[in-house]
């Protein structure tokens, strides 16, 4: 069977290491060498100097928050605007908490969206992970499908349990937002 990639974006925060750097993958491929995730940071606003947490740094990151803040972290209801060199990436909309995005809320970047549960910016609990030809509904933890889910994509629909972003018990190696390599 050929390996698809879909590259994933920059969404919540372990899904930001993650899906900024991820795939979708359904195959039998080859173990690849993955790369440990970057220890988060607060970043402020430069114009309000408020600061949010940022799970996963890239260089040249900086935001424009739209919200309340208390103590110097955005708190409460708000927008944030991820821009790269200057130019807008990433749109967060939701609720945040010392500087972090907790409760339900959304990620919107160019090539997908998340709608649903987030805790440290990342998703946690029930969620939908929108890309362009693939959705994940389903269960949440750390970032990564991990829960009764479904992934529908070009080459079908699969639904089942998933363990760090791996379908568990399936021929098959289905992996979404991670190396297949990992998975068993």
């Amino acid at each position: 069977m050929a390996t698809r990639r879909i590259p994933r974006p920059r969404v919540p925060a372990a899904a930001r290491a993650a899906l900024v750097a991820s795939v979708l993958t359904i195959s039998a491929a080859a173990p690849a060498a993955t790369q440990p995730a970057a220890p988060g940071q607060f970043v402020a606003d430069l114009q309000s100097g408020c600061k949010v947490w940022n799970p996963h740094p890239q260089p040249g990151e900086t935001v424009l928050w739209s919200g309340p803040c208390a103590n110097g972290l955005a708190e409460g209801a708000g927008r944030l605007q991820w821009l790269k060199d200057g130019k807008p990436y990433e749109r967060d909309e939701g609720a945040w908490r010392q500087g972090r995005q907790e409760g339900r809320g959304s990620q919107d970047w160019t090539s997908g969206r998340y709608d649903g549960e987030l805790s440290g910016g990342e998703p946690q609990g029930q969620g939908v992970l929108t890309l362009r030809t693939a959705r994940y509904a389903g269960e949440f933890q750390a970032g990564k499908p991990n829960g009764t889910g479904t992934l529908t994509g070009l080459d079908g629909s699969f639904r089942g349990v998933w363990k760090d972003g791996c379908l568990v018990g399936d021929k098959r190696n289905i992996a979404f937002g991670v190396s297949s390599a990992g998975c068993k």
